[in-house]
């Protein structure tokens, strides 16, 4: 089970509650950059959302952060926030790849929260929605042969 340091973020409005009903997608972002869950909060709030989009961050070292909270609708996919849940890795992965504690941790996050709403179907990049970069490589495919204790674990589609 992936272990998640909880946040204490405060949001500029008040976030809307998920329909958990209309809950099908994980969608996996990379930060574009380095630094720290507080950070994101901080650029998101600027460019005008309550706060924190994701609702995970992963750091290089593969601690996970609890970002926006999943009963809420993330922002982090136009279109696609009530929908899903939105995780992000730190790192620029135009110019590097994700560690492997972060696939790791990300391959068990996956498979908990799948664990925990069997509705969840698939597992895409933030690039299969839009024209973006985002996460600039094939996550998805990548967690998928990531093995914990010789068994894989990101068992979806």
């Amino acid at each position: 089970m992936a272990i998640i340091q909880e946040t204490k973020f405060s949001f500029t409005e008040k976030l809307k509650l998920r329909d958990f009903n209309k809950l099908y997608l994980i969608i996996l972002h990379h930060r574009a950059g380095d630094g720290d869950v507080d950070s994101i909060h901080a650029i998101h709030k600027r460019r005008g959302f309550a706060g924190i989009g994701y609702h995970f961050y992963i750091r290089k070292d593969g601690t996970i952060y609890r970002g926006r909270p999943v009963e809420f609708i993330g922002a982090h996919c136009s279109g696609n926030n009530s929908s899903s849940i939105g995780i992000c890795l730190e790192g620029d992965f135009r110019k590097e790849q994700p560690t492997e504690d972060q696939l790791l941790n990300l391959s068990e996050l996956i498979h908990d929260l799948k664990m925990e709403y069997p509705q969840i179907k698939r597992v895409l990049n933030h690039r299969d929605f839009c024209k973006t970069i985002c996460p600039a490589i094939d996550l998805k495919t990548m967690v998928k042969g990531v093995k914990k204790d010789g068994y894989f674990r990101a068992d979806y589609k």
